[in-house]
């Protein structure tokens, strides 16, 4: 099957694989391997590929801590394992920072997590290369395929030039961070999304919002959806009474959003990331639909996190795949060629 057709509408499935980053970091198990395991055989039917942006920075951690603790060793071993599987069967794994990990630490029973320095922005320079280049060769090793995308963690990817070289320098060229209209005013997870190229694909040198045709960057979007506040409100009642079909596979607890945060989405409509996690599963043909009515030429960017996937996400992806066979579904290997095309 020729994955570079420009004729036959795109899709890439583009999870952050990483554990919560709240009080309870959640268990490797429910948070990464088993729902993974469970998405892969629901896409497997559909004859659908898996791109996983995977949080290194915990990685890195296990494998520091793996002659001290047998559990993390086996964790360790688990994920490799996972990893490993999921490249030799088609399956995408790309570059995933989240670097509070290097100022975490394993106490002999759990995670003390300490998102303090969250961005790889709130790190000197020469850590930042140090930090991008160690990730780096700890996922090629891994997978043993190339790694050239990057997500940022919490999609802090600006601002963009305090990042651009440590990139550059370690094969980094394809970025996947941003998202329509996407806004952050929290000041330790801050960006701004609002005014991107009304396209599906631009390349850009300093900043990923603005478009610069001879810029060494690529940026594939993740697709974005409006969404009104009754969704917010369903998503909160469906919380407090969830059935068992919308209890997420993790065990964890998320960083806590500001009062702000709430109000801001329980009043007034805002954009979002179309995602397969949990309810927003729900909102998958409409954001297919309302992606056609944009820009049918450009790729349909889903993401998600295994560790927020239930199994209503999993009913929704599959009657969403089911009603829409003809769709192509692509990682970002399939997409290396770009890096020589000039928009």
């Amino acid at each position: 099957m020729d994955r570079t057709n420009n004729t036959q509408q795109k899709m890439l499935i583009s999870l952050d694989y990483e554990l919560f980053f709240g009080p309870e970091t959640g268990s490797p198990e429910n948070c990464l391997l088993r729902p993974t395991r469970e998405l892969v055989k629901l896409l497997n039917h559909h004859q659908a590929k898996l791109s996983l942006f995977v949080d290194v920075g915990y990685l890195v951690k296990l494998e520091e801590y793996s002659q001290q603790y047998s559990v993390i060793r086996s964790d360790l071993r688990k994920i490799q394992d996972q990893l490993r599987h999921l490249v030799e069967d088609g399956h995408d794994v790309q570059l995933h920072i989240h670097p509070h990990w290097e100022n975490s630490i394993y106490d002999g029973r759990r995670w003390q997590i300490d998102t303090q320095r969250y961005r790889l922005q709130d790190f000197p320079l020469e850590e930042v290369h140090s930090i991008v280049k160690k990730y780096a060769e700890t996922l090629r090793n891994i997978s043993g395929h190339s790694v050239f995308a990057f997500r940022a963690g919490g999609w802090c990817i600006q601002p963009f030039k305090c990042i651009k070289d440590a990139l550059l320098e370690n094969g980094i060229w394809l970025d996947s961070t941003v998202y329509e209209r996407g806004i952050s005013t929290n000041p330790r997870r801050e960006y701004d999304f609002s005014q991107l190229p009304e396209k599906g694909i631009w390349h850009f040198s300093d900043e990923p919002t603005i478009e610069d045709k001879h810029g060494e960057f690529t940026e594939i979007p993740i697709s974005g959806i409006k969404i009104s506040p009754f969704f917010f409100w369903k998503m909160a009642a469906t919380k407090k009474v969830a059935s068992s079909k919308h209890v997420q596979f993790g065990d964890g607890n998320p960083i806590a959003n500001s009062k702000h945060y709430y109000f801001t989405r329980l009043t007034r409509p805002t954009f979002s990331a179309v995602a397969i996690d949990g309810i927003k599963a729900g909102l998958l043909s409409k954001s297919f639909k309302y992606h056609l009515s944009r820009n049918p030429e450009a790729v349909f960017n889903v993401m998600g996190h295994p560790k927020s996937i239930s199994p209503y996400s999993l009913e929704q992806l599959d009657l969403f795949l089911s009603s829409n066979n003809g769709i192509l579904s692509i990682t970002y290997q399939d997409l290396a060629y770009l890096r020589n095309t000039k928009h």
